[in-house]
């Protein structure tokens, strides 16, 4: 029988131990909760950065930088954002659900789900959002200390088998994301001529105003 090979035990990665899970799963707990909470310092400055680049491409409607009072309204709107979230999937996420099951599904059965089955999956993600924040599950502590022992090579080698249980439900992605595309062309295609009419006679009215009209005479006080 032949023995097994040799391994340097200074070489092979050390597990954490349970207080160091337990640590981290405290950390985790803290951040999600600071995430329900609303936007940090950091995320209002880099809210504030990526708006400062938008305005500079002429993408806001205004090429100022934003002042206080918008980053704080927009930190209160992103609050709100997180704490719907966490009541559960709106009526558009229930749409979207619908529509990847029946995008998923075979064409000859491409029937879309029941109202009660989308309200069942609903109830999940609502459970599973909340248990999100209750902190990290054993699955989660079991899968980061499993990260902290494995290499590089080793999840190269897994990689294979995550992108095929995770291929399904990206395709189905892909073909909702190509299907709002495709809609959002044909409306920005029915807008374009109306959009490009109203900038047209704002311009012909700016240039009259310039060029045809008498500038506004104001009396000077001696």
């Amino acid at each position: 029988m032949q023995s097994e090979p040799h391994v340097d035990p200074r070489r092979q990665p050390l597990r954490p131990t349970n207080e160091e899970i337990e640590a981290w799963s405290a950390r985790e707990h803290a951040r999600r909760a600071a995430w329900l909470a609303g936007p940090s310092a950091e995320e209002k400055q880099d809210w504030a950065r990526r708006y400062r680049w938008r305005a500079a491409l002429g993408l806001e409607e205004t090429r100022l930088a934003p002042a206080v009072e918008d980053i704080d309204r927009w930190a209160e709107r992103e609050r709100k954002r997180r704490v719907a979230w966490l009541e559960g999937p709106s009526e558009a996420e229930k749409h979207d659900w619908a529509a990847r099951q029946r995008y998923g599904a075979d064409a000859a059965d491409a029937t879309p789900p029941a109202q009660a089955e989308v309200e069942a999956w609903a109830a999940r993600e609502k459970q599973r959002r909340q248990d999100w924040l209750a902190g990290p599950s054993e699955e989660e502590k079991q899968r980061w200390a499993e990260r902290q022992t494995t290499s590089l090579f080793d999840d190269l080698m897994r990689f294979p088998a995550t992108l095929e249980s995770e291929l399904p439900a990206t395709a189905q992605q892909i073909l909702r994301d190509a299907e709002l595309a495709g809609k959002g062309a044909m409306y920005s295609l029915m807008r374009a001529p109306l959009a490009a009419w109203s900038y047209l006679v704002h311009a012909g009215r700016t240039f009259e105003e310039e060029f045809y009209h008498e500038p506004r005479r104001r009396r000077v006080r001696y």
